[in-house]
């Protein structure tokens, strides 16, 4: 089902490639399959296209984490907030790997 979603949305991005949701929704696909750099690639262009896409941050901070790339996951959960403030789970994640970081007091 999701490698349909993938070629569902290479589709979308052939018919308009300036479209970030259609970058984001691939990236969302890639990361369910495990593939982080990928998912890493959709997040980077659907962010260029729409500077204000939290949730691309955040998904993108998710992709940086499974790669152990923990200060880089950290930057977009920051961004994340910084766009929106209300965003449980970017503050949830975000203190998750500062605490894996044995930094305790940011953490929380």
């Amino acid at each position: 089902m999701t490698t349909k979603l993938i070629a569902d949305y290479d589709r979308a991005i052939k018919l308009d490639s300036n479209h970030a949701i259609a970058y984001f929704g691939r990236g969302v696909a890639q990361y369910a399959l495990g593939r982080n750099q990928e998912a890493i690639a959709d997040y980077d262009r659907a962010i260029k296209l729409d500077s204000n896409h939290a949730i691309a941050y955040y998904n993108r901070g998710n992709a940086k984490y499974a790669l152990g790339r923990n200060q880089e996951a950290i930057a977009d959960y920051d961004r994340a907030i910084q766009l929106n403030p209300n965003y449980a789970d970017a503050y949830n994640n975000r203190g998750n790997l500062k605490s894996t970081l044995d930094d305790k007091q940011s953490a929380i």
